[in-house]
């Protein structure tokens, strides 16, 4: 009798197997994703974090490769050495869309792996959006099996369900069987490691790029012969039991069918969708940050009118925001204090306020104490399902006390970005670096990025040094 195949073969066998004719519904806000991933990089590779991955990778790159280091200054390497590169630059400023179907930044992981290797193998860009679709909808199969419960016990799922999910994706570009691509997101699967602990430091984009690297990894040796075991996610040495936390839901792909595009089940992308980030910080912050934006848009008070901010929040949420007063903008990234002190001050936060400088502003500085933050109780975050309110109470000088309340930030299907927020988003990472004709240039480009021949000629033009101002 023939065993019932693994959660590890089904996956693999969907992401080899499944028609590469995806509907426009998939197709357009993938397009959105690799757009706002590419600004990310753009801006992030200036970043102290990704500077230095850049010149660790770049010198292990010495002999030379078919992949372009994005502010590299025309740097090329091989496409793991790049992939650790670009995708550390995409995470670094948490500027990154978010994907809350597995709870990792999934496109900081897929797109800068994904253009590396298409980069070195010569592949469409419709070649590229189809293995990112299958990745992303790997990143959530994984997660399902292991999520809320593996994110609550500390681990970095970007670095973790992101480096199996992304092998995949990255055994879907180089064409690999079924039996490769089990192989792959096996490999990935000894490959995946990351800790929040690290959320507010270097290391914390350095575990995407980390990710990416792997992935390409993993996908390669499974291509060239490697081999792991198929049981690897839910043995009892496995993934789920090492990995899984406290109250992992497991596999059930019944319930949890994966995406098609043939429309047996619709994919991910248009079921959860993606959250690409309005605010460059941590996504923890962002319901809180909006409901705060909410209400000075209602009532128009000023921060000299404001007694005091409250925020309820998830357990989680609290636990990744641990700096309540901030040193330096890693940290600030992370602190739900600060991000609010800067919202209630300007009525919107971008990529300046994230800088040493703007960290130590006097009138910002005097703004933190006003918030304080608590959580609703961890055993609600269980339930993989669960809808998730943020909670501000804002109380003014004068006794008035108002209250917003957010199940979703802006960015997700329930409140999306227009092409208005899309563009404002993509200015602001690019314009500094590139100068208002290329960055227009290149918004056009990756809008039909599903249209080019190769990926080659669009990457010298994000080779540029990181920081340059141009002209």
């Amino acid at each position: 009798m023939k065993a019932l195949p693994t959660p590890l073969e089904t996956i693999a066998h969907w992401a080899a197997a499944v028609p590469k004719d995806w509907p426009g519904s998939c197709v357009e806000p993938a397009l959105h994703a690799i757009q706002d991933t590419v600004a990310c990089m753009v801006s992030g590779a200036a970043d102290e974090a990704a500077r230095g991955v850049l010149a660790t990778t770049s010198g292990w790159a010495q002999t030379g490769g078919a992949a372009t280091f994005v502010g590299g200054g025309g740097k090329t390497g091989p496409s793991p050495f790049v992939a650790y590169a670009n995708a550390t630059a995409a995470h670094a400023q948490d500027f990154d869309d978010n994907f809350l179907a597995a709870l990792t930044h999934a496109s900081a992981v897929l797109v800068p792996a994904l253009l590396a290797l298409a980069e070195e193998t010569d592949a469409s860009g419709e070649q590229l959006v189809d293995a990112y679709l299958v990745g992303l909808e790997c990143h959530a199969a994984i997660g399902r099996g292991v999520n809320r419960s593996h994110y609550l016990k500390g681990w970095h799922a970007t670095a973790t369900v992101g480096c199996i999910g992304t092998a995949a994706a990255c055994a879907r570009l180089m064409g690999l069987d079924t039996e490769r691509t089990t192989h792959a997101m096996s490999l990935g699967v000894s490959m995946a490691a990351g800790l929040k602990g690290q959320f507010g430091s270097h290391a914390k984009p350095m575990q995407a790029g980390m990710a990416a690297q792997n992935a390409i990894l993993a996908a390669s040796f499974a291509r060239d012969g490697v081999t792991g075991r198929s049981e690897v996610l839910d043995n009892n040495y496995g993934f789920l039991n090492l990995f899984g936390g406290d109250a992992p839901p497991n596999w059930n792909f019944d319930v949890n069918p994966l995406g098609s595009s043939q429309g047996d089940a619709e994919h991910v992308i248009e079921t959860v969708g993606l959250a690409p980030k309005c605010h460059p910080c941590c996504g923890s912050t962002h319901k809180s940050i909006d409901n705060l934006i909410d209400l000075k848009k209602s009532h128009g008070f000023g921060p000299n009118e404001v007694e005091s901010m409250h925020t309820k929040v998830n357990t989680t949420n609290v636990l990744n925001l641990c700096f309540d007063d901030p040193q330096d903008e890693m940290e600030a990234r992370f602190s739900m204090q600060y991000c609010l002190a800067v919202a209630l001050d300007s009525g919107f936060l971008s990529l300046a306020d994230f800088t040493p400088d703007a960290v130590r502003r006097p009138h910002i500085r005097a703004l933190i104490p006003l918030t304080t933050m608590s959580a609703t109780p961890l055993e609600a975050e269980l339930d993989p399902a669960g809808k998730f309110s943020h909670e501000l109470t804002v109380t003014l000088k004068f006794g008035e006390v108002l209250t917003a309340s957010r199940v979703s930030p802006r960015g997700t299907l329930a409140d999306p970005f227009s092409d208005e927020d899309r563009w404002r988003k993509f200015e602001d990472c690019c314009l500094p670096v590139l100068g208002a004709g290329v960055t227009a240039q290149l918004y056009e480009e990756l809008g039909a990025f599903s249209q080019r021949a190769g990926v080659s000629e669009l990457m010298q033009v994000i080779a540029q040094p990181a920081g340059h101002l141009a002209a």
